[in-house]
């Protein structure tokens, strides 16, 4: 049987992140809901073969600043509410929350114009084998953070996240 829990999810595609990025997609729980993340993902290329390392940083409190837009989440039913969620993709870096990093992969970016072999396409799934899905309450933060790494030229990632929402016990 399915989940009957309202569940969302989120793709951001052909993400130039900025020279220097750190975080660059979040998700942001909010009062009166918890959120549980599914699935994230993250895929890319850029001009010539590069490695790029990527980290998946909960947050415990909130980043300030930068410059964001607030995307919509996609309804999987489309009979369930609103997301209440809030995802932001940054286009200049914020002042960053405080976090640790939940995991993180080295990304193999190939060359998207004449690829060699096949890029990284990193799938996080949670909760699949009896183990909690990661949590965000309000104040916390998911983030998809490149620790101001250089960003290899011609860059553009795929980036998603999937989640649930269910109302605070």
């Amino acid at each position: 049987m399915g989940k009957t829990i309202a569940t969302y999810a989120y793709v951001a595609t052909d993400v130039t992140p900025v020279a220097t990025a750190t975080d660059v997609l979040t998700l942001t729980g909010v009062t009166g809901k918890i959120i549980r993340l599914s699935k994230v993902t993250v895929a890319g290329t850029a001009t010539a073969a590069s490695i790029y390392d990527c980290y998946l940083v909960k947050r415990t409190t909130l980043n300030t600043g930068g410059t964001s837009t607030n995307p919509v989440a996609t309804k999987c039913d489309s009979i369930d509410p609103t997301a209440s969620g809030i995802l932001s993709l940054y286009t200049a870096n914020p002042t960053l929350g405080t976090g640790t990093n939940f995991d993180a992969d080295k990304l193999y970016l190939p060359a998207g114009a004449t690829p060699a072999s096949a890029g990284t396409h990193r799938e996080w799934i949670f909760g699949v084998d009896g183990s909690k899905e990661p949590v965000i309450r309000a104040g916390e933060t998911w983030a998809f953070n490149f620790a101001g790494a250089a960003v290899p030229a011609g860059c553009s990632l795929y980036l998603s996240f999937e989640w649930t929402e269910e109302g605070t016990p």
